[in-house]
């Protein structure tokens, strides 16, 4: 089966077994944000999260070292830790109480002698993930395949060098779920095309008259500059050592699968991740990141939730119209390349296998 210039059909955002393929081939295959170096700052502070449908656990060790573990106990599969916190020394299995210290490795068993053969401690630790930093955001890489971190992030980290992004302050959390696909977000995030009709009043006053620009990367990243006129810049204090571009823009940087950063001009940026729960179903987490200490979260948080609450709006009427026995994927506009990239690197990864869809 051939895709008009990489569509997807409507089958991909509705389709069981096309949502098993994406939780086994794509989410396993790639660099995915898990966690925040601020979060995991302390010996044994840790953070939990799903990649695609593995449990993930991301912990500092006793030795100051980071790693990132399959939050599975090997014994029975229970998953062991939840949330985010400090384990102090260990973490403890719920089910039969069998203990991990912070390198992953097993520290005890309960009643080891009723064992019929040997436990052997080397043998029975958690499953190491790969893990990559990038300035303040930890990476995880469930099946180990994807090429470096830096040459993942492509462009990506010459582009914001300059904002600052260790200093930055965490400013706003908004953690929501809602009832669509996760690529419908994701598609929404990458739709440039979008935004004067979905957010005239949030986005656009302060776009207007100026030419927003797709950078679209090889497969992994691509860059949407939008360029702000007066209006758009009066309410950033300009980052001196940004350069000319950066400091009278804000970008929207796509991250495959599920990441987007968006990088204003006062040096702040803000991550959105859309995590997969399942086929109708996503979790969304956005966090936003400021130098000001004069930063009002109160304002911000209320800016930022009207623009969420709009997508939000549209992509459910976009599960609801890909129901459709009568819908095709439309022609493609110039400010929908970062879309076309976005289906592209899916396809590659899954093929192109007439059953999957």
């Amino acid at each position: 089966m051939r895709f008009e210039r990489h569509s997807l059909p409507a089958s991909a955002y509705i389709s069981q077994r096309f949502f098993e393929a994406e939780m086994s081939r794509v989410f396993p295959s790639s660099w995915v944000l898990a966690a925040d170096l601020q979060e995991v700052a302390s010996p044994g502070d840790f953070v939990t999260t799903v990649i695609g449908q593995e449990p993930v656990l991301v912990v500092r060790d006793t030795d100051g070292s980071l790693g990132a573990f399959s939050n599975v106990c090997p014994h029975r599969g229970s998953v062991i830790a939840v949330g985010t916190g400090n384990c102090k020394m260990a973490f403890k299995c719920p089910y039969h109480g069998w203990t991990f210290n912070t390198d992953g490795s097993l520290r005890g068993v309960p009643n080891r002698k009723g064992f019929d053969n040997q436990i052997k401690n080397d043998q029975l630790g958690l499953h190491s993930l790969r893990l990559g930093v990038w300035e303040r955001f930890v990476f995880v890489n469930v099946d180990g395949s994807a090429p470096p971190l830096d040459s993942y992030l492509e462009d990506v980290p010459e582009l914001l060098d300059q904002h600052g992004i260790k200093d930055l302050a965490a400013a706003v959390r908004i953690d929501d779920a809602i009832d669509v696909n996760w690529k419908l977000l994701v598609d929404n995030a990458l739709d440039d095309y979008h935004l004067p009709e979905v957010h005239p009043n949030s986005l656009q006053p302060g776009l207007e008259g100026m030419k927003l620009q797709e950078y679209i990367g090889v497969r992994s990243t691509s860059i949407l500059c939008m360029p702000l006129n007066k209006l758009g810049l009066e309410p950033y204090q300009i980052r001196a050592n940004l350069r000319k571009e950066q400091s009278q823009s804000t970008y929207a940087i796509d991250v495959f699968p599920n990441l987007t950063i968006v990088a204003l001009p006062d040096g702040g940026v803000s991550t959105l991740r859309f995590d997969p729960i399942d086929v109708r179903r996503t979790a969304i987490q956005f966090r936003s990141y400021s130098h000001s200490s004069q930063n009002n979260e109160v304002d911000d948080e209320a800016f930022l939730s009207t623009i969420l609450k709009e997508d939000y709006e549209i992509v459910r009427r976009l599960q609801q119209g890909v129901l459709s026995q009568h819908f095709r994927p439309g022609p493609r506009h110039y400010l929908e390349g970062r879309l076309a990239l976005f289906h592209a690197s899916l396809i590659e990864l899954l093929g192109e296998e007439p059953d999957l869809y």
